[in-house]
């Protein structure tokens, strides 16, 4: 569902701060002449089944957290336009950002710098030349509202533009807390002084603040779990998580001349977190009784900064064409983590309602993360039209890495290592593109888990490799058919029999992947979809609690994603959409005795779209989880999460 103003999401907004909102929208609107987001569509826009964001709407088997096993986000793969960008933020912001395009398979190929976890590629809202404004009201999914305005106009006429986005949200954030208030203020430039230099400054900034947390949890990796619904855990009142996100920074690109050209970036990243209440259900039995501990944790502020400088250099003669990169980027990092106050509560019921006293609240002196890495590349991207391409790099990364822990001496980390790449592309035919590539990679892995002694400590970063091949075929130019396999080898990390999140030993996943797009165009019909299928292997060299099989909990043996979304001219403004996900059994315990059945859900929605006094407008309705399926789905460190049930959600978009 796309929007702008919106009134349903999973952040919330009081009545007179939203008032606020529209008024300066409406203010706003005074300079503009129209805008184009009553009509995003994430099923229309997508080039393949393998995953597309645009504005709120998400299609595909992989997004930023979950990509063949692995989450680019978690691994440090997020790029801004193409530039390499530390996020330390816990989600990228959606009211700064239009969409995300995963760079996987064929997507990934003549990429500079790939990654073997996938990339995440985010796109700004870039102001344009023309005046725009949009604003959307949504309500939904639970009791969630939304309103957003996103709106653009030129200061000076083809040389500078500002885009301005204002959000408020209020309601349950159905995955964190019953109650949720959400403010989002987002500004964008558009400088282009010279015809080949353009300059982008940006800045979001998120305000959330929560309460009536719901609980976390844990599943003990050795019984099987009782099915339960998230919204209904008992809940303490008193429990709230009030943050602050920022995310900044500037992209220049410059044209040297007729045969060079320049691309930097410098961003910075910011997650201020104020106390958090984490209530923590451990060890859940399959009576639904769970041992109930209270983790509190202190302030605490991640922040980076980023940056990505490209000296680029192209030459032709004839079919041929060569693409030259010098890269240089570089990060750092400054992390606190610890200190929190954990209080065991006792055995807890997940089926009962207990109000219990907050409890005394003790705390510790933090540690420290400091993490500096710079890289430095070059890639060489030669291409024979309609016949083939061939793409050779290297990345250089010196990466240090300190933690400062209370009453012990600080450990450092160092490691220098060589990142090589190489992919190519082949035409057999002019419909036919085989392709294949090798990717070595130094990723980052999920923080320690709240269910850990050595909770919020990151692990550093750890060498992963990955091949992978495959073919394109257009049948015809509206029908495009993707096959591919690919094998993927981590660091895998896990809690020890001590409970301490720490190195285990290593993952593999090998799988195949596919992707069918078919636009024929005129008919208003398109249909994107695709499955995959992955055998994940853990080589395990520390031991685990009741950790005798080989299949890692958490990645999903087989997927299946269909979109279909139909707008038939005959029926002037009305449109149609259905989207089908099904997910086969996966292992919910470390002895890969016990599985999680396999479950389809479908999800369709409504749209009509109109004009009103010339202003093009639509009206959405989505219905997710129609048949009110029930499933869980299980995390790499047996964090339980169920699927959210049948939902309705009601937008309506309108530009000004």
């Amino acid at each position: 569902m796309g929007f702008i103003l919106a009134v349903a999401s999973s952040r919330a907004t009081r009545a007179p701060q939203l008032r606020i909102v529209l008024l300066a929208g409406c203010m706003l609107c005074s300079a503009v002449a129209r805008a184009q987001r009553y009509n995003e569509n994430a099923v229309t826009a997508a080039s393949d089944a393998f995953g597309t964001v645009v504005g709120s709407q998400t299609i595909g088997l992989y997004t930023p957290w979950n990509a063949r096993g692995f989450s680019p986000t978690q691994a440090e793969n997020i790029r801004i336009e193409g530039l390499y960008f530390d996020q330390q933020t816990s989600t990228s912001d959606s009211y700064l950002f239009s969409g995300t395009d995963m760079r996987v398979g064929i997507a990934a190929q003549a990429y500079a710098f790939p990654s073997p976890s996938g990339i995440a590629d985010l796109t700004l809202r870039t102001p344009g030349d023309t005046a725009l404004t949009s604003v959307v009201l949504i309500r939904g999914p639970l009791d969630a509202s939304s309103a957003e305005i996103d709106t653009q106009f030129p200061l000076v006429e083809h040389t500078l533009s500002v885009g301005l986005i204002l959000a408020a949200v209020r309601g349950s954030d159905y995955n964190f807390s019953l109650r949720s208030s959400h403010r989002a203020l987002s500004l964008l430039l558009r400088f282009t002084p010279t015809t080949g230099t353009q300059v982008l400054p940006f800045v979001g900034y998120l305000h959330n603040s929560e309460s009536a947390e719901l609980p976390y949890v844990y599943a003990d990796g050795v019984h099987s779990l009782p099915m339960f619904d998230l919204q209904r855990l008992p809940t303490q009142s008193w429990t709230n998580f009030p943050w602050n996100q920022l995310t900044a920074g500037v992209i220049a690109r410059v044209a040297l001349g007729d045969f060079w050209n320049l691309r930097a970036g410098i961003f910075h990243s910011k997650d201020e977190d104020y106390r958090n209440f984490n209530d923590l259900f451990l060890g859940l039995m399959p009576n639904g009784i769970a041992d109930h501990v209270m983790d509190v944790a202190p302030g605490r502020i991640a922040s980076s900064y980023s940056g990505d400088l490209r000296v680029t250099h192209f030459a032709r003669h004839g079919n041929h064409s060569r693409e030259l990169t010098f890269a240089l980027r570089g990060r750092s990092v400054d992390r606190s983590f610890g200190g929190d106050s954990v209080t065991d509560l006792g055995p807890v019921s997940i089926y009962q309602s207990v109000s219990l006293p907050v409890p005394p609240l003790i705390f510790s002196a933090s540690s420290l993360d400091h993490v500096r890495q710079t890289g430095v590349g070059i890639t060489d991207i030669e291409r024979w039209k309609d016949l083939a391409s061939l793409s050779l790099g290297a990345l250089v990364t010196d990466y240090t890495r300190t933690l400062t822990t209370p009453g012990t001496a600080a450990s450092s980390q160092h490691t220098s290592v060589l990142l090589p790449t190489i992919s190519f592309t082949v035409n057999p035919s002019r419909t036919v593109t085989v392709y294949g590539s090798y990717t070595r990679g130094l990723e980052d892995s999920l923080f320690a888990p709240t269910s850990a002694v050595n909770r919020g400590e990151p692990p550093p970063a750890t060498p992963t490799w990955q091949v992978d091949g495959g073919a394109r075929f257009l049948f015809q130019p509206s029908l495009q058919l993707l096959v591919g396999g690919f094998k993927v080898h981590k660091t895998y990390f896990g809690l020890d029999t001590a409970d301490r999140y720490t190195s285990i030993g290593d993952i593999t996943s090998q799988g195949i992947e596919s992707s069918a797009t078919w636009k024929p165009g005129a008919r208003g019909l398109t249909v994107v979809g695709g499955a995959v299928w992955l055998w994940p292997e853990v080589d395990r060299q520390v031991p685990q609690l009741g950790a005798s099989g080989s299949v890692p909990v958490g990645p999903v043996p087989g997927t299946i994603n269909a979109n279909v979304d139909y707008a038939p001219g005959i029926v002037l403004g009305w449109g149609a959409s259905l989207q089908w996900t099904w997910l086969s059994a996966r292992v919910e315990t470390s002895d890969d005795r016990y599985k999680l059945p396999p479950v389809g859900t479908l999800n369709v929605g409504v749209r009509y779209m109109f004009r009103v006094l010339t202003r093009p407008c639509s009206v959405r309705l989505d219905v997710g989880d129609v048949t009110n399926a029930a499933a869980l789905t299980l995390s790499t460190v047996y964090l339980a999460v169920p699927q959210l049930r049948r939902t309705y959600t009601l937008t309506l978009a309108a530009d000004l």
